[in-house]
């Protein structure tokens, strides 16, 4: 009884000192930062961002925002005309939306949502500032083409952990119904069938993951951006991480950023799915079927029933040529 009171009353303080850092945090940073000192990682939710942000954190001079298209938590986002997946071609001019990225590159998105991975000592001396959306995969191509971002990471997991890491957790995904079809996806009618023809949950998970990754995969080469996968950092830390060091020449403190890596995020939940192979646990021979069944549909070949992933065929420069072979 006693030792839970003291939990209470330290998740009370904790809560009473973030208040206060986003409220200080809220008159600092603003205009403190431009888009050539944030670093934007995106990624589909429960793909390992947040994970990845907060090894991120360990660039010197650097605090983290957290999630600023997040409609519930930033109503500036959602009128500035966001939606919780927003679909938009490269070079469509977008004032709301451009103006909004820009005062997130700012520093001018503050409030106590955005601020839950900051603290006060670091942010207070930062130089730069990590951006960590899960609403922005396929924004990716538009957000390049108008701001001079240093190159972007997109990362990616095996749709089979997201799927089933979504499909475990608590309300998110509960109440999924078919997705829309974007406007660019009426090119391909083989995908247009694909979305028209779902009918599950789960299926409608995997239309989601698919249609996440699209605009970025289908965009031509070479690419503004670098695309990481969630198994590579878990297998291969240190080497993903010095790849990133040395696409935005920035220093990691790797002792500390490797310690966090053996540690789950702030958002994993007993629902996680761990690991790279986490998820064979979590599905039957027939839900993976399903899975990898709508991805090589949507000509997303690189992912199998297995951990590892076609790095020839995921870095192939054929690749937006070869989907969109598969689409018509």
């Amino acid at each position: 009884m006693i030792n839970l009171v003291i939990k209470k009353f330290k998740i009370k303080v904790q809560k009473i000192q973030h208040y206060f850092t986003s409220v200080i945090l809220s008159f600092y940073l603003p205009g403190k930062f431009n888009e050539q000192k944030v670093y934007v990682l995106t990624s589909s939710p429960r793909s390992g961002s947040t994970l990845l942000g907060q090894i991120l954190d360990e660039i010197p001079d650097s605090c983290s925002l957290f999630e600023p298209l997040q409609l519930t938590h930033v109503p500036e986002a959602k009128q500035a005309g966001f939606l919780w997946r927003t679909d938009i071609a490269e070079s469509k001019e977008w004032v709301s939306g451009k103006n909004f990225f820009q005062r997130i590159f700012e520093g001018r998105v503050i409030n106590r949502w955005t601020t839950m991975e900051m603290t006060l000592a670091k942010s207070l001396k930062a130089k730069c500032m990590v951006v960590k959306f899960v609403r922005a995969n396929r924004l990716l191509p538009w957000l390049c083409n108008n701001f001079s971002l240093p190159a972007p990471i997109l990362l990616l997991r095996h749709p089979c952990a997201v799927v089933a890491s979504q499909m475990s957790y608590d309300y998110s995904w509960s109440n999924i119904q078919r997705p829309e079809i974007p406007e660019y996806i009426k090119a391909y009618p083989k995908f247009v069938e694909l979305i028209e023809q779902a009918n599950t949950e789960l299926e409608f998970l995997t239309i989601v993951w698919a249609l996440d990754q699209l605009p970025v995969l289908l965009a031509q080469t070479p690419h503004p951006w670098m695309i990481v996968t969630y198994e590579d950092l878990v297998l291969q830390p240190e080497t993903t991480l010095k790849r990133i060091s040395n696409e935005w020449n920035v220093n990691i403190n790797m002792e500390k950023a490797l310690a966090k890596l053996k540690k789950p995020s702030t958002v994993v939940s007993t629902s996680g799915i761990s690991g790279v192979s986490g998820w064979q646990k979590k599905l039957t021979p027939e839900q993976i079927t399903t899975i990898l069944h709508i991805v090589h549909g949507f000509g997303l070949s690189f992912y199998t029933e297995q951990n590892s992933i076609d790095y020839e065929k995921l870095y192939d420069e054929q690749l937006a040529e070869q989907i969109k072979q598969v689409g018509c």
